[in-house]
């Protein structure tokens, strides 16, 4: 038992700097496993392989960091690890119906479910996500407020995600289009993680609304941090094909403010070609993104977002070990080079 619960430990490195959040991890990937390894047939392994290398899992770890603030943190803390769980299920479910959509043969460097199993088990096995999701969060929450709030954020979540396909090969599409696109897609999840969190270990509603904000800021230079990588990183680094989605007419800040500057029109006649860009054609969409300014502009942006989810973290929580962790993890997510 203790030979593999280091190796589950060994999966979570990139919490090394933070010991209790990557215990709170370590323990959550035993909750998901204890309950996928019970599902019979190709729907199990296919979800076993979902879990079997598993993300940096930010999501469950704000739940976790918020939850400490609130008065019932301790005596929660069972209840807040399975609520965090939730978290992470419904936030799979939507990386598996995302491949499903992109036709994506990667995920964390390793073939996606889509491209082993099929489409078909590839949709069960989203569904499925999202309904233990709703399980585990209507068993250990204290309100129905939350399961409210995890609604609405579904919702949101589908909207700014079918908003980005609206705007396939909008070359022409804004950058508030694409910051709202980027809220809706992953704001809001990291918003709901830190909400949930606060509200579920005591914190009054009024308050953990406050972590809300933050959550979606923190989303949103998230985002904005993972479009620069498609720019600057390369697929082994990454884990995940770079790139491709320009073929597929889905364009995200580094390329939208890049097109802004082409004075010639050269990047414009490049990505108009879409789905018959050739690899020497994208790599010259990316030379051009970093020179005309695309990847300094979303990084700036990027810091804007970084700073206004410290100063709400400031300006609404105590400055205390946990705020400090908090602040800690925010500025190595805009560092990040995976």
């Amino acid at each position: 038992m203790l030979e593999k619960r280091n190796n589950i430990k060994n999966k979570f490195t990139f919490w090394d700097s933070f010991p209790q959040v990557q215990k709170d991890m370590i323990e959550i990937s035993h909750i998901i496993l204890t309950h996928v390894n019970s599902v019979p047939g190709l729907l199990g392994q296919a979800l076993e392989d979902t879990f079997a290398v598993p993300g940096k899992m930010l999501r469950p770890a704000c739940v976790m960091l918020f939850g400490a603030f609130g008065p019932d943190a301790d005596q929660k803390h069972d209840e807040l690890q399975k609520i965090a769980t939730s978290i992470e299920t419904l936030h799979n479910a939507t990386l598996i119906h995302d491949d499903i959509i992109d036709e994506s043969s990667m995920r964390h460097g390793r073939p996606s479910i889509q491209t082993k199993y099929g489409k078909h088990i590839a949709v069960y096995a989203g569904d499925y996500l999202v309904a233990l999701s709703l399980t585990l969060l209507s068993e250990n929450a204290q309100s129905l407020h939350s399961v409210i709030a995890d609604g609405k954020t579904m919702q949101n979540i589908l909207v700014g995600e079918t908003e980005q396909y609206n705007n396939a090969y909008n070359i022409d599409i804004s950058e508030k289009e694409y910051l709202d696109q980027i809220k809706g897609k992953t704001g809001v999840l990291f918003g709901l993680a830190c909400f949930i969190g606060a509200y579920e270990s005591g914190t009054k509603v009024t308050k953990a609304l406050k972590t809300k904000k933050f959550g979606e800021y923190l989303g949103q230079a998230f985002q904005l941090r993972d479009d620069i990588l498609d720019y600057t990183t390369t697929s082994s680094t990454f884990k995940k094909p770079v790139l491709l989605d320009v073929k597929d007419g889905i364009y995200s800040g580094p390329l939208i403010f890049a097109l802004q500057n082409d004075d010639n029109n050269h990047l414009h006649e490049l990505v108009k070609m879409g789905k018959d860009l050739t690899q020497d054609q994208l790599h010259e969409i990316e030379n051009l993104v970093n020179h005309l300014g695309g990847v300094e502009r979303a990084q700036k942006l990027a810091d804007q977002y970084t700073e206004k989810a410290l100063a709400s973290l400031k300006k609404h929580w105590p400055d205390n070990e946990n705020r400090a962790l908090i602040e800690q993890l925010t500025g190595r997510l805009l560092k990040r080079q995976y």
